[in-house]
């Protein structure tokens, strides 16, 4: 998996590589790749500082099974003597040259037990969030970045979610929403089969709140679904269009297991003919996702700083079309999952500017979660840092404007 993801394929494609495992199996497998992402810095320094003489990163795969013996031994908790046996056994015939030296390097890492104050991500990542957010809360949200998020539930119902069976063991952060730090398999879970809830980030459940009532709403770039899954339980005919087909057979099953319906629409929102106009418009632009670091580590290898203006540039086009299909008197609702101004606070500034029908609708701390109260900006946006919450939430901008 390692291998792969270095070689461009994306965590999503690489966990492909997993499906023939045990549940078990691959529930460690994928922990143990999770953690060599995210310390991928202080890995690659402790790796600098005991390896003197560094190990290719092709054709053989000596340098992914340092790395996972490196996050076994030094941040995953495993017993010495498991992270080093099975390190060493799982060297192939390609590898063979290299078995002494992991063997003699995790035997020294065990004794000697070296911390990095290294940073786990890019240096123009970094650069960026000390230049915006200061240089303590950009530790912060680096700090916040290398926990194994919890899974967040979203309840169609606030009876529902107080009435259910675990309770005892999962955090409220919300009516609706329910956090659990341990889990198995989500399946399994009461309430799951009966379509009572779905998993959904709980930054990412915070745009779909902040729409009045309405008869009916267009989510763009709908897929996963979660947003999709919000309107339609306020009642909204909801048109939800996504460009990915696949994505959106699963958002089909996930309105199935639900109850709740919508008008899917598989197209490019560039380039598709909006067959009418929404009361309420949901914009969950393509953006870098560098608030989602957390669960997708593998960005940090992917994105490159001149990806932003590009993303940038995209969410201007897509903003002034999706107020285009906005009915007169309608909300529009603007949300990326990114850290970058660029990606949202300098969106905002480009429809005041641009979109002469747009009227700002400041968003209210009344009208978030009290733990989310301080994510209000004085210009009436939303700014979700990871850090804002007890164990961690997605980084997210939200805005919210009237078409006139």
């Amino acid at each position: 998996m390692l291998a792969a993801i270095e070689r461009g394929k994306t965590l999503d494609e690489a966990l492909d590589r997993l499906a023939d495992l045990p549940p078990r199996d691959a529930a460690f497998a994928h922990a143990i790749v999770m953690t060599v992402l995210r310390r991928r810095g202080q890995i690659s320094d402790i790796i600098s500082r005991y390896v003197s003489r560094p190990i290719p990163a092709r054709p053989h795969l000596a340098r992914a099974l340092l790395q996972i013996g490196i996050a076994q031994l030094l941040f995953m908790g495993v017993a010495a003597h498991a992270a080093i046996h099975e390190t060493v056994q799982a060297v192939g015939r390609q590898e063979a040259p290299y078995r002494g030296l992991l063997n003699a390097v995790l035997r020294r890492l065990d004794r000697e037990r070296p911390t990095s104050e290294a940073s786990n991500l890019p240096d123009w990542m970094m650069a960026r969030w000390v230049a915006h957010y200061g240089a303590e809360t950009a530790a912060q949200i680096a700090a916040a970045l290398l926990h194994q998020p919890p899974l967040d539930l979203c309840f169609a119902s606030a009876d529902v979610a107080s009435a259910w069976s675990h309770n005892e063991a999962a955090s409220t952060l919300a009516t609706h929403h329910r956090r659990l730090a341990e889990y198995g398999p989500v399946e399994a879970l009461e309430g799951f089969a009966k379509g009572q809830w779905w998993v959904q980030d709980f930054a990412a459940q915070m745009p779909a709140r902040l729409f009045p009532p309405a008869a009916t709403a267009l989510d763009i770039c709908a897929a996963p679904g979660g947003k999709t899954l919000q309107l339609a339980s306020t009642g909204s005919r909801v048109t939800a269009l996504d460009i990915s087909a696949t994505r959106l057979q699963r958002l089909q099953q996930n309105l199935d297991r639900c109850r709740v319906s919508a008008e899917l629409v598989t197209a490019d929102f560039l380039e598709w003919t909006p067959p009418q106009h929404w009361d309420n418009v949901l914009l969950d632009a393509p953006c870098s996702a560098t608030g989602t670091l957390r669960r997708h580590p593998d960005l940090a290898l992917h994105r490159r700083e001149a990806d932003i203006a590009d993303r940038a540039a995209l969410q201007a086009q897509m903003i002034a079309k999706a107020f285009a299909a906005t009915a007169k008197g309608g909300t529009l609702v603007y949300c990326v999952c990114s850290l970058e101004p660029e990606e949202g606070e300098a969106i905002a500034a480009f429809v005041a500017e641009e979109i002469a029908d747009s009227l700002a609708v400041p968003i209210q701390p009344s009208e978030l979660p009290p733990v989310l109260a301080d994510a209000v900006t004085a210009s009436g946006h939303v700014r979700i840092l990871p850090h804002m919450v007890t164990g961690g939430v997605d980084g997210f901008f939200i805005a919210r404007w009237r078409k006139r």
